[in-house]
């Protein structure tokens, strides 16, 4: 009985023992997902197939399409300033008045004449008809005649001679309104109230016109032929974005030099803009950009995802089971943050974005929602 309570025991123990190793053997599925390494995050992009713009850049400056300097065409003192400083102003707005008290001084001088001169022709002429009525009856001479009638030509002459000064004097008169010559936006002042000007010598304020206005900006000969190819077949449109603005404007190309600077190997263009918002003021800085080609149904990804290797370049392919697999592809052009690829991928294939140095062949990664690429 002993024997058998013995050999019980002794199964007992074994059984225990086997499950134990078990239990070791095999871990629980909690146990091995713990020990496989964490998904790494990414962000991704879906490879789409679309046109592509490309643009050439380029930087420049705006230009007044005209700026005129405001001089006064009189001799004088500056009576008033009569226009806001940096403000808008029309062609024919009075901008500045002189002193015009000689000029009112003169006028009245050669009024004063005319009504002299009018009052001998009048007396002249009444005697040209006395004397034309005493010769008709014989009672004076041929000789005494004529000299009436050249009395009255000559009082006429110096009327029409005195009427001249008067339009002369109502003309200057009239310079000391000192008027804007074009739609534009009007500087500082340069002669105080009270400042004396010399007629066309001394400058009163600068009038820029700004709409429109042109950027001039020079372009690299190498890309001659292309803009010029594009500016035979149609109207070439540039945009131009200026610093601290989100937005860009919209123009044409105006002009290309007749000639390529050989000292720095570019060529002056300008491009002319509306600017009806007032966004590019003359003197300011702006970043140009020509679209010169478009390459069409190109499969484009964001320049974010195309990895540099020593076989070339490559991007991270998010495959369905969320492992990634190292592409080599083939970059045609990058144009506003995107690539155009050749070769290595299809539109619809997702594409590593950000996270790139984490992975490597064969890494699980966790990604979030994938938007639709935008293009210009």
């Amino acid at each position: 009985m002993k024997s058998k309570w013995l050999w019980a025991a002794g199964v007992l123990v074994l059984l225990v023992v086997a499950f134990q190793s078990l239990r070791g053997a095999a871990p629980t599925e909690r146990q091995r997902t713990s020990t496989e390494p964490a998904a790494t995050a990414v962000s991704i992009a879906i490879a789409a197939q679309r046109d592509l713009p490309i643009f050439l850049k380029a930087s420049g400056r705006a230009e007044a399409k005209a700026s005129v300097t405001v001089k006064s065409r009189l001799d004088g003192q500056v009576a008033a300033i009569l226009f806001k400083e940096g403000a808008p102003v029309r062609r024919g707005q009075v901008l500045l008045r002189m002193d015009s008290a000689s000029a009112e001084a003169q006028l009245r001088q050669a009024e004063a004449l005319i009504g002299r001169d009018q009052a001998q022709v009048d007396r002249l002429a009444g005697e040209s008809k006395r004397n034309t009525a005493l010769f008709n009856q014989g009672f004076i001479s041929q000789n005494g005649l004529g000299q009436t009638q050249a009395d009255l030509q000559a009082g006429k002459a110096t009327l029409r001679a005195d009427q001249a000064s008067r339009d002369a004097a109502r003309l200057q008169l009239g310079f000391t309104a000192v008027v804007a010559p074009l739609d534009g936006v009007a500087g500082a002042a340069l002669l105080p109230v009270g400042g004396a000007a010399k007629a066309n010598d001394t400058a009163l304020v600068v009038v820029n016109q700004v709409r429109p206005i042109y950027v001039t900006f020079a372009l690299p000969e190498s890309e001659l032929e292309r803009v010029k190819g594009a500016l035979a077949h149609a109207t070439v449109p540039v945009y131009a974005s200026v610093p601290g603005s989100t937005s860009s404007s919209s123009g044409q190309l105006a002009f290309l030099d007749n000639a390529v600077d050989p000292s720095t190997g570019t060529i002056l263009a300008k491009a002319t803009f509306p600017n009806d918002d007032g966004r590019l003021t003359p003197g300011q800085f702006a970043e140009v950009k020509i679209p010169i080609e478009r390459l069409p149904a190109a499969v484009v990804v964001p320049v974010a995802a195309i990895e540099s290797g020593v076989d070339g370049p490559f991007v991270f392919v998010v495959k369905a089971d969320s492992t990634v697999e190292i592409r080599p592809v083939r970059v045609a052009a990058e144009s506003e943050g995107w690539s155009a690829v050749t070769r290595g991928l299809r539109a619809g294939e997702k594409v590593v974005t950000d996270g790139q140095p984490h992975l490597r062949a064969g890494s699980r990664v966790a990604t979030g929602a994938s938007a639709p690429l935008r293009l210009p």
